[in-house]
């Protein structure tokens, strides 16, 4: 399909709103196999690098990528953040290009927020994103939240014509080897369509994939890692060399008062402080006294006559607390605060969480205590 696009950089520059990294361009070269393995730092853009290689091949050479792009991921966060960054790439291509309007699509599958009805055009081209248990149930013919007599039907939508993505596997468990599997299971029975299967993360070792019948293939697997032209990339190269200093916390920090005494401190005006906990009850504790912390000292403020930090309207730091047990009402807010840039003429941004805060959760923080 002829759409009068032919500038990649042009194109992804609108999509994401920066120019590609060599390696981002590699991987979208619609005249060359797509890789399997990516290594890549974190921060190296991973995520764009593949929706914008699997768009442009979808218009370029649509037959090297199946039509629906599956991100597998191992945690519902990512499958949150994930989902923005398609959604908004989507809408600024088809903003800036009418001709793809309607083209694509993106659809969600996992625990409590299941696409309805998207197989229903299996001729669309989709992005379907969503966490480990629902999608690979799919492929393996036992559907997770969904009808058993539609297991059927995924299971040929999830093996044919399709591009699957396996992000952040160091996370996946025993799921990485069935990936492994059912990628040699469709290259031996054959598939309808181009299949290929892409493993991505910072920490990435291939011998995690020797699984009995994916073995023999491993050392073959097509792979990309950034260039040394990637690493002399100002934009990377100042995200890579950042200096991240670490000291071990007082002592008094293991109890919530005392780790909530040191934020008050320590926190910075116009940045974000992180503090990840290791259970709920302890994250609540904290942030209660965190509140208690900044709630009296804005007391003091106004009792005060001489110049504070309180004096002027909105000199608090906003507080979030972020934990498994809230709804998922509640939850889909987390998104808009990972996404939001801290006011620097602000009083920041003070965050208590749990393990929610995964690894590949794209979140930055000039102070972080653990």
């Amino acid at each position: 399909m002829a759409t009068g696009i032919e500038n990649y950089k042009d194109f992804f520059r609108t999509a994401f709103g920066n120019e590609p990294f060599g390696y981002q361009e590699q991987l979208a070269k619609a005249d060359e196999d797509f890789s399997s393995l990516l290594n890549a730092p974190t921060g190296a853009g991973k995520t764009n690098a593949v929706l914008g290689a699997w768009l442009w091949r979808r218009m370029k050479n649509p037959s090297s990528v199946g039509r629906r792009l599956i991100y597998c991921l191992p945690m519902r966060t990512l499958v949150e953040q994930t989902c923005s960054v398609a959604d908004l790439a989507i809408e600024k291509i088809e903003n800036q290009y009418p001709q793809l309007k309607d083209r694509f699509s993106v659809q969600t599958l996992y625990g409590g927020d299941v696409s309805d009805d998207w197989d229903v055009f299996p001729e669309r081209e989709q992005i379907i994103i969503g966490t480990q248990d629902l999608l690979l149930s799919r492929a393996l013919n036992r559907g997770y939240a969904m009808n058993r007599f539609r297991w059927a039907f995924h299971f040929g939508l999830f093996n044919n014509d399709c591009l699957w993505v396996f992000d952040e596997v160091q996370l996946f468990g025993d799921g990485l080897a069935t990936t492994a599997q059912l990628a040699a299971m469709r290259e031996k029975f054959t598939t309808f369509g181009a299949v290929k299967s892409l493993w991505m993360s910072a920490t990435l070792d291939k011998d995690w994939l020797r699984t009995i019948d994916f073995d023999a293939k491993v050392d073959n697997l097509k792979s990309l890692e950034l260039s040394e032209k990637d690493y002399e990339n100002p934009q990377l190269k100042k995200r890579l060399n950042a200096v991240k200093v670490l000291r071990k916390a007082a002592i008094e920090c293991r109890l919530p008062k005392g780790l909530a005494d040191f934020v008050f401190q320590r926190h910075e005006r116009g940045t974000q402080t992180l503090i990840v906990v290791n259970t709920v009850q302890r994250a609540q504790e904290v942030y209660a006294e965190i509140e208690k912390n900044y709630s009296e000292a804005k007391k003091q403020a106004q009792k005060s006559a001489a110049p504070t930090l309180f004096d002027s309207e909105n000199q608090t730091p906003e507080i979030h607390l972020l934990h498994s047990r809230f709804r998922p009402a509640e939850r889909k807010e987390w998104q808009k605060i990972f996404n939001e840039k801290i006011d620097e003429s602000g009083a920041g941004r003070i965050i208590v969480a749990t393990q929610v805060i995964e690894a590949g959760v794209d979140i930055s923080a000039k102070l972080l205590l653990t």
